[in-house]
């Protein structure tokens, strides 16, 4: 808290040129435009003016909510409710700050006997804090009961997610959207909800436009940032996160995000440095362990990785691929019997790729078990139909769903187990490639399926769209897209990219 105050009253030095009057409309105006950091140094010149101007601190604590400051808004709550007890707005306000610093049972005691939706929403947040969701379903119900609002439609969605209701958490995220689309609350869960259904462009779509409406949000930076990592492009990732470090220097949300960042890179000296700090804090099934165990594998510290990754792996349901890394860190520290018995329920399932099935050959012939290490290696040479069937499907319903990232690796898995590639399938990596932002890895997978079928119109399509999206060649751009177009005269997608390449100019 000193360093925030520190930080307002040096910031406050470059604008003490401004007169009261001033401030006060450059706070104001700062505070519309969601710009809640340049809102709070305006409001704090402002005060020193008008100490008890009853409006400046009530657009204080608005400011200092917005913010995530509990402490800050408490405390000027309490001034302006005076010596006596807060009630109304003021009472909700202030439960809604008791909320920020985590207790629960003093939000309880301000909202007192009230039955407003917004009393009552504030209610079902207490309750998920005190973790009874019964009691919280209970009290979303009454507020939406009341007339609810746009920030109870979008608790109401959460709360839904959180016990397994998909249909209502659609339900109250289609009503979120119709009531203030523009909203924080809204948008922020349109990012979140796209993500679980796998769609990375839709979920994209929403943090980015958060971020840009509501520059102090952490939750849409960080958000922006986690897709554009599962999209695998680290360079923007990584200016997300410069904008996210400022905001919120130490957050250990945005220390996994950029752990995430270095392994991208395979900086592995990095993610451990990052992520060694916050593994005491870490719960057992983090996706953190797993790349803080990756990093300590990659640097040779076997031991300390076994003890990262056998969390993940041992949890209830296991993790396949720390079970895999597990197996590896155990056949380096010399078990090689120990990672065969990890990779057992993966490798001997039908589904296991070529790669599990090849270390697990491996971690055999290395314990001595030659013959059984062939057997697995013979298979790792012919991969069974359900595994190959397994890999298509998943790549083509995450293509259906926009999860780029995901149909990239099961594409490349099928890819890696082909002798030369199939053009649709190089066709659909290219198209993946193309949409997760990697455009030099797209045309070269799109020139490859068209060397294999020159005259599919599918193939001409996707390589002639990735050709004018890049502004690699637009005359053979163009040529692609024509012939596509007369070859598959009845597809609207191909239209729709001749009639748009042919609108841009040049």
């Amino acid at each position: 808290m000193k360093k925030l105050l520190i930080l307002s009253a040096f910031l406050l030095l470059s604008a003490c040129g401004d007169s009261p009057a001033e401030h006060q409309a450059k706070a104001r105006s700062a505070y519309a435009a969601h710009d809640y950091q340049t809102a709070r140094i305006h409001i704090t010149g402002a005060l020193e003016a008008e100490p008890n101007n009853r409006e400046l601190l009530l657009l204080q604590a608005r400011t200092q909510l917005a913010l995530g400051d509990g402490e800050g808004a408490g405390a000027t709550l309490e001034r302006l409710a005076g010596n006596a007890p807060a009630t109304g707005e003021l009472a909700e306000l202030s439960a809604e700050a008791a909320l920020l610093r985590n207790v629960p049972d003093v939000a309880l005691a301000m909202l007192g006997d009230s039955k407003t939706a917004e009393a009552e929403r504030l209610r079902g947040l207490a309750a998920i804090q005190k973790r009874d969701l019964g009691k919280a379903g209970s009290h979303f119900a009454a507020s939406l009961k009341a007339g609810g609002n746009p920030r109870l439609f979008a608790d109401y969605a959460r709360y839904h997610l959180i016990t397994g209701n998909a249909a209502g958490a659609k339900d109250m995220l289609a009503r979120a959207v119709k009531a203030a689309p523009d909203a924080i609350d809204t948008l922020l869960l349109t990012g979140q909800m796209a993500l679980r259904d796998g769609d990375l462009a839709r979920a994209l779509t929403g943090f980015d436009r958060a971020s840009n409406l509501y520059p102090a949000s952490l939750a849409a930076l960080s958000g922006k940032a986690a897709v554009l990592g599962d999209l695998g492009r680290t360079a923007d990732m990584d200016g997300v996160l410069a904008q996210a470090a400022k905001l919120a220097p130490g957050d250990p949300t945005v220390a996994y995000l950029s752990a995430r960042s270095a392994q991208g890179r395979k900086d592995w000296a990095r993610v451990r440095d990052i992520m060694q700090p916050l593994e005491a804090k870490l719960p057992r099934a983090h996706p953190g362990r797993l790349i803080y165990g990756e990093a300590l594998l990659r640097l040779g510290q076997h031991a300390q990785a076994e003890a990262q990754l056998r969390q993940l792996a041992e949890a209830p349901g296991g993790n396949r691929l720390a079970m895999r890394m597990l197996a590896e860190a155990q056949m380096a520290g010399g078990n090689a019997k120990g990672a065969a018995d990890t990779l057992r329920p993966v490798a001997d399932h039908p589904t296991a790729s070529a790669d599990e099935l090849g270390l697990m050959a491996k971690a055999l012939k290395q314990a001595g078990d030659v013959k059984r290490a062939e057997a697995y290696l013979a298979r790792a040479r012919f991969p069974s139909p359900q595994a190959v069937i397994q890999d298509l499907s998943e790549g083509d319903a995450a293509i259906r769903a926009g999860n780029w990232a995901k149909a990239i690796v099961a594409y490349d898995r099928v890819l890696a187990v082909s002798k030369d590639g199939n053009a649709l399938i190089l066709n659909n990596m290219a198209y993946s490639q193309f949409m997760a932002g990697n455009m030099d890895k797209a045309r070269s997978f799109a020139e490859r399926a068209l060397q294999k079928a020159p005259n599919n119109p599918s193939v001409m399509d996707t390589t002639g769209w990735i050709l004018f999206k890049s502004g690699a060649n637009r005359a053979e751009a163009m040529r692609l897209l024509r012939a596509a177009a007369q070859k598959a005269p009845q597809n609207e997608n191909i239209r729709a990219h001749l009639a748009e390449a042919e609108r841009a100019p040049g």
